[in-house]
């Protein structure tokens, strides 16, 4: 029997999960892995704090040097979140020689790298599925399941809150306004919405993802991102009439020997399994060379889905003898990143035109100057001088597209609403 003992940086929903999971699953870990587990000491703000969880033979601390430390603590799981504080107190530990393991995808995702190199250094673990897509296995599956394979592309729906709010605007007809206010009573929207709807959160986890599905560290300024804010009931209608869904989707794509990554509103063809996705769960689409397309799907979020991504790591690096002492050790690639030339796909294009003889004309001839060409137009009656025109084109590439928007906005009588992407038919 292997024994370790645990240190939890932080106490909130997902460290209370690890507990609770810890405790009713101790025999069968003893049984099926030969490993026991002992949490010995807590970080939390409030040691007088009431909690709901069995603490019991559990020291708690307000101070991280009392977990980092400790020399009988193996095993750190950092739980706080955020940037300054968990970088410090990751390497303080790994520089400790003890194993970490992160559930933190902001610091993952800039300096995931940068920590796992020094783990290797200290030739101690340093794990972060619970990072992305909260119980989704899908680095894990990256790492392992798909390393002989050739990654072609990622497509994930991998923020709850954007999908419950886009979802519950379709099913229930409600505005964004009033989806979001539900998310919030329910939870599943924090009261600055900022990062999940405008993309950010979910670009935090495509640049984790890129790291294992085509070994590139990429920034944010690398990924084109936007948001969910401006989708109406009048784009969910008129895309639904079209064949398609509209969800938020994270997307890495090797084109041309180029790889291209991008955050937003997509148009989701209804047949592909990314369209039924609802409410709060994830899915992450990933096509590859050998393997075709492949299906992850589950909560993303929550305080036991998430906690049971971190208890996986925990018995992964304790129990099953990795090759390697970290995630994604060896995988590095030079691959260079799309230009405008390189970055295509057909456009969703909502313009709000003067209602004025030749407006339409003269919209047509922009898009004529670059040679795109239109998968379907639609135009609406004029409500108070101005008329809603809808464009979807075919494949067009974003040196195609960018001098046909400048041009636009220099105009007179027409102004682009919004813009997204469509997720091809295979």
């Amino acid at each position: 029997m292997k024994k370790f003992q645990i240190g939890i940086l932080g106490l909130g929903t997902v460290g209370t999960g690890v507990i609770e999971i810890l405790r009713e699953q101790s025999e069968n870990f003893k049984k099926r892995f030969g490993v026991s587990f002992q949490t010995k000491k807590v970080l939390v703000k409030n040691i007088n704090k009431k909690r709901s969880v069995d603490l019991q033979g559990i020291e708690l601390t307000e101070k991280i040097e009392d977990i980092i430390g400790d020399p009988d603590i193996d095993i750190v799981i950092e739980l706080i979140g955020g940037k300054t504080i968990a970088k410090k107190a990751i390497i303080a530990s790994l520089e400790a020689k003890k194993n970490v393991i992160s559930a933190n995808k902001d610091l993952i995702a800039d300096d995931g790298r940068q920590l796992a190199d020094l783990a290797e250094k200290n030739n101690v673990g340093f794990y972060y599925e619970a990072a992305v897509a909260g119980a989704i296995p899908i680095l894990r599956a990256l790492e392992n399941s798909l390393d002989s394979d050739r990654i072609e592309s990622i497509n994930g729906i991998i923020n709850g809150t954007s999908n419950f709010i886009l979802s519950k605007m379709r099913q229930q007809k409600m505005s964004y306004r009033q989806a979001l206010s539900l998310a919030q009573e329910l939870g599943f929207a924090e009261a600055d919405p900022t990062n999940d709807v405008d993309g950010i959160d979910a670009a935090y986890k495509l640049q984790i993802l890129a790291d294992f599905a085509f070994g590139k560290q990429i920034e944010q300024k690398d990924i084109q991102m936007s948001g969910i804010r401006t989708v109406t009931q009048q784009d969910l209608n008129d895309v639904s009439e079209l064949g398609y869904e509209i969800k938020l989707l994270a997307n890495a794509s090797l084109i041309d020997g180029r790889l291209q990554f991008s955050v937003g509103p997509t148009l989701v063809p209804k047949d592909h399994p990314l369209a039924s996705v609802q409410n709060e769960n994830n899915a992450i689409f990933v096509s590859a060379a050998y393997a075709g397309g492949l299906m992850f799907y589950g909560p993303g979020a929550g305080k036991l889905p998430t906690a049971n991504s971190v208890i996986a790591d925990l018995l992964e690096l304790t129990s099953k003898a990795p090759k390697n002492p970290r995630f994604n050790s060896q995988f590095k690639s030079d691959t260079a990143l799309a230009g405008p030339k390189n970055r295509i796909a057909s456009r969703y294009i909502v313009f709000k035109v003067a209602d004025r003889p030749g407006a339409m004309h003269k919209l047509s001839g922009f898009f004529l100057m670059s040679n795109i060409n239109f998968r379907n137009i639609r135009q609406y009656d004029p409500i108070d001088g101005s008329t809603r025109v809808v464009i979807i084109t075919y494949p067009a590439s974003d040196a195609q597209l960018n001098p046909v928007k400048t041009t636009i906005r220099q105009a007179k009588g027409v102004e682009i609403v919004h813009e997204f992407k469509l997720l091809e038919r295979k």
